[in-house]
């Protein structure tokens, strides 16, 4: 299976598998239009990067779809991302954002905590004056996929192009109650650096040195 840049044409495929994936977090209570824009212009903007898996077997799905078996996204800035969805993309989203929160008004106050998401893990940063760290925001494997190192080689291909970028580290987000997935990041080099509450549930900061 390839490991290919992410694209937007990709955008539906990974929405689907981010709500497979995390079933019940903000993002995926946005629902799959919200979701399917994110996808779309992360690869597009000059502070998003990531990675597909895709079988090469399998054909381009309709409407320019590309079916995926797993992907990873990241952000070198999750602020001017957030800032570029809110106006570059607004138009592209906001009807789909604020049908969901008509039908389910408590998703504004998580958005507006995801809006300040950027200014509570920004510390600790590096030091020395140099970049701040890139942020891991998902990595998603087909449910049948899992165990088979599907993961690790997205991680892998996402590691290189930070150190292509100059990058010096690598955060992601992580639930405390996750043990899966606090498992494979210790696994994979990264260290917890801090706790903190998003939505309401206790997360932790991990950082990879890259």
């Amino acid at each position: 299976m390839p490991v290919v840049p992410l694209m937007p044409d990709m955008a539906a495929a990974a929405a689907r598998l981010h709500i497979i994936g995390q079933p019940g977090t903000f993002l995926s209570s946005l629902g799959p239009g919200v979701l399917t824009v994110l996808y779309r212009t992360l690869p597009q903007s000059p502070v998003g990067f990531g990675f597909g898996v895709i079988e090469e077997a399998r054909e381009q799905g309709r409407e320019g779809c590309v079916p995926l078996e797993g992907f990873v996204a990241a952000t070198s800035s999750v602020g001017a991302l957030f800032g570029e969805m809110a106006t570059r993309r607004f138009f592209a989203f906001a009807p789909a954002l604020l049908a969901r929160v008509a039908r389910r008004p408590a998703l504004f106050g998580r958005l507006w905590q995801t809006l300040l998401y950027p200014l509570q893990v920004q510390e600790p940063r590096s030091g020395g004056g140099g970049p701040p760290p890139a942020e891991l925001l998902s990595i998603m494997v087909e449910p049948a996929l899992r165990s088979h190192g599907l993961g690790a080689l997205l991680l892998e291909a996402l590691l290189h192009e930070c150190r292509r970028r100059e990058i010096r580290a690598l955060d992601v987000t992580v639930e405390s109650r996750n043990a899966g997935a606090r498992r494979f990041y210790a696994h994979h080099g990264f260290a917890s650096s801090k706790a903190f509450d998003l939505h309401g549930r206790e997360m932790c900061l991990y950082q990879r040195k890259v």
